[in-house]
């Protein structure tokens, strides 16, 4: 919400004034102004000034002043102000993922948006009237009435905004230009300009990809880095990453993304070679990629090019028949604003990706809110937004203090962590957090500075210990350690590449698997895809939709069973994933619930339990909630507690999910051992759905199985620990359901 005006200044800002603090001009190049805007009443302009709240000029501040910028120079800017109606806009939001509402995935088109929650033209007629007045020539007006492109110079920007535009030297040694000031706006526009961007031309949003040949490696050589996969220089090939993450299944049944459009928002350019020869090496025959240029930009590739091929493969390599635009802008913040906005005007793509961002207490609040409100326009209209959680761990700028990323901090955004991931031949085996201690990288995770936690953030895990009540990242996670990388093709040849840039495409292209899958049930297309992820995560589903990370640490935030700030809810199992969103129920979890009392709160009714010592069974370690049930622990013990159920002959799906902790004092391996068993009513086995012992030990771990096999047939749901002579093992059971539909 906008803060009250804390500064107000009365009287003319005049360039005489300004003058104090010229220098010799050093820099020329092209002023385009954005203005974004609410609707409101009409505004004269008057003399009356405040400063613009939030802000305060970031790139000004961690450069070295080289002199002033010659008021003669073309320069670039972007300024943003408030929508309409904003309170509504929430609420229809929130109603977009709502299973039970009427306006559930009714998406609106640009031109409802702009009715809606656009300025009016008559609030864009007023601000086009203030910059005309001060020289500027109107160039465009968006589609949505929200953007409002002009040009002019610098020193007109100067008396316009009341700032002063000086160059300055960061400590890459590139020279830029800045507004040493927060701008000053008509009083008459309080709240309804909210920021000014583009004052800087600065190119300071990027994400390092993490290469066998990246200089971003700590210089290590590239032999330190092992070779994994089948590509020509190692690394996953697509098959091996739809093996990794059950996409295969999806391929398998003609789910290749045809229909679908994704849309990668780019502050560089590429090689359209090298993504044609990743496609036909790997046989996909992607159709080549179509290009928007964005304030002037022309398309060269520059010195993220790998950036650029990196998202367009990994989009390839999982939904390979995909259209992919690539939305490309020069990497200032206008060129951000400009290139998110053009996205959401042409409202082609369902499926958005994006790899470049920057530490968010490295850029101001008002930049962050123009971002936001892209973002929600994004929600109204059906689109999807992945985006890396960085490569610093929880330390997104590389230093020594706690942060995360933007855009992924943004609740509207899903925001994508990093793991290690093995496979076992060219399948799923096993993820732990990615971290590398010496180098300082690993998968970005924390907690926002900038955005309360959102409602739908809820679950295991969630609320832990970190929480300060706000918004937690990331939401999900996939394979990003360069030691378990992609193999890409850049520059010309094959390399390995790691990253949470990498990771983000990889959920785009299952985003855009999951919109064709739907289209072909009649469900509609993902949208704003965390509340829907959180449902997945918070309610039994038919299928286990993720796979929890457990283990390992982000440089600082330590993974856990459920969420965590290392990996978020997990990494997906695709094919079950897509099947749970797009179920009849909608993946509300809306089944009905054979268990009773599955979280051992009320006791052991109807549990029956037996054990050798006759101890009771129910104890006060839980996964969730106050009790749970727990198995031997001592010597020579046999222990089991089961219930009876009746699966109904018409279930279309029968899920049985609980969570289990093994705790052991066994020095080898293995001794006394964990049985989760389907058992007729006289008690005899029908199938053992799981076994553990003491050498799987390991905290709190969810399991899923189906049992439609048994429609139709009354069974027991059974729990049994074995415990030998010696070095007792514990066996934990917690929050056990039967979910039927």
């Amino acid at each position: 919400m906008r803060k009250k005006v804390t500064k107000q200044i009365t009287g003319k800002l005049s360039r005489d004034r300004m003058k104090r603090k010229v220098f010799i001009s050093t820099a020329a190049s092209v002023l385009s102004l954005t203005l974004y805007m609410s609707g409101g009443s009409s505004y004269a302009a008057t003399s009356n000034h405040v400063q613009l709240n939030g802000a305060a000029p970031m790139a000004a501040k961690h450069g070295t002043l080289i002199g002033h910028t010659n008021s003669s120079t073309k320069s670039s800017l972007t300024i943003a102000l408030q929508l309409r109606n904003r309170d509504k806009l929430d609420h229809f939001i929130d109603s977009l993922s709502d299973p039970s509402s009427p306006n559930y995935k009714h998406f609106i088109s640009p031109e409802e948006f702009k009715s809606q929650y656009g300025p009016t033209d008559e609030t864009v007629a007023n601000v086009k009237s203030y910059l005309t007045s001060k020289g500027f020539k109107v160039q465009d007006v968006s589609a949505n009435n929200a953007f409002i492109t002009v040009s002019g110079t610098t020193g007109q920007m100067e008396d316009a905004f009341g700032v002063t535009i000086n160059n300055y030297k960061n400590s890459k040694g590139q020279t830029y230009y800045s507004n040493a000031q927060a701008p000053m706006i008509p009083a008459e526009f309080s709240g309804v300009i909210t920021d000014v961007e583009g004052m800087n031309n600065e190119a300071h949003y990027t994400h390092p990809k993490i290469s066998k040949t990246s200089p971003y490696v700590n210089q290590k050589p590239a032999a330190v880095i092992p070779n994994v996969g089948s590509g020509p220089a190692g690394g996953y090939t697509p098959d091996e990453l739809k093996g990794a993450y059950d996409v295969s299944a999806l391929a398998s049944a003609g789910y290749t993304g045809s229909g679908q459009t994704v849309a990668v928002m780019e502050l560089d350019g590429y090689k359209a070679t090298n993504t044609t020869n990743y496609s036909n090496y790997y046989g996909l025959g992607s159709p080549a990629p179509t290009n928007v240029y964005i304030d002037g930009y022309n398309g060269a590739a520059g010195q993220a090019e790998l950036e650029v091929e990196l998202d367009i493969e990994v989009i390839n390599a999982i939904a390979p028949k995909a259209q992919v635009i690539v939305y490309e802008a020069p990497n200032t913040d206008q060129g951000l604003i400009d290139n998110y906005q053009k996205i959401a005007s042409d409202n082609l793509a369902k499926t958005i990706s994006v790899s470049w961002g920057i530490g968010e207490q490295r850029i101001s609040s008002a930049t962050m809110n123009s971002l936001h409100t892209i973002f929600q326009q994004y929600a109204t209209q059906g689109q999807s937004i992945f985006a890396a959680s960085g490569d610093h761990g929880a330390y997104d700028s590389g230093g020594s203090t706690l942060e995360v990323d933007s855009p992924a901090n943004d609740p509207y955004v899903t925001g994508v962590g990093g793991t290690h991931l093995n496979l076992s031949g060219s399948s799923y085996s096993s993820e732990t957090i990615w971290s590398d201690t010496t180098s300082r990288w690993g998968g970005g995770g924390g907690l926002s500075q900038k955005y309360t936690m959102p409602s739908f953030q809820s679950g295991t895990g969630v609320q832990n210990m970190y929480t300060n009540g706000y918004r937690q990242v990331p939401d999900v996670s996939a394979d990003a350690d360069p030691s378990t990388g992609y193999s890409i093709y850049s520059g010309g040849s094959w390399t390995v590449v790691g990253g949470t840039s990498a990771a983000a495409p990889l959920w785009a292209g299952i985003a855009a698997l999951n919109n064709q899958y739907a289209a072909a049930n009649g469900k509609g297309n993902l949208g704003e895809a965390n509340p829907t992820l959180y449902r997945m995560f918070n309610t039994v589903q038919t299928f286990p939709a993720y796979h929890d990370i457990t283990s390992g640490d982000n440089l600082f935030y330590r993974a856990t069973p459920g969420y965590d700030l290392a990996s978020g809810i997990g990494t997906p199992d695709a094919y079950n994933l897509i099947r749970d969103i797009n179920s009849p129920s909608g993946g509300t979890g809306g089944g009905t619930e054979l268990i009773t009392n599955g979280g051992f709160e009320n006791g052991q009714s109807p549990w029956v339990e037996s054990s050798t010592n006759g101890q009771q069974l129910i104890t006060t370690q839980p996964h969730s909630g106050s009790y749970s049930a727990y198995l031997n622990g001592y010597n020579k013990s046999t222990d089991i507690i089961y219930q009876t159920v009746t699966i109904p002959s018409t279930a279309t799906s029968a899920s049985l999910t609980f969570w289990t902790c093994v705790s052991t004092k066994e020095r080898k391996h293995p001794y006394d051992y964990f049985y989760a068993q389907v058992r007729n009513t006289s008690g005899s086995g029908l199938s053992t759905l799981l076994t553990l012992n003491d050498g799987t030990a390991a905290g709190w771990v969810q399991h899923s199985f189906n049992l439609l096999d048994y429609k139709g047939q009354t069974i027991q749901i059974a729990f049994k620990g074995t415990n030998n002579s010696s070095n007792p093992t514990d066996f934990f059971v917690d929050d056990v359901s039967l979910q039927v539909q």
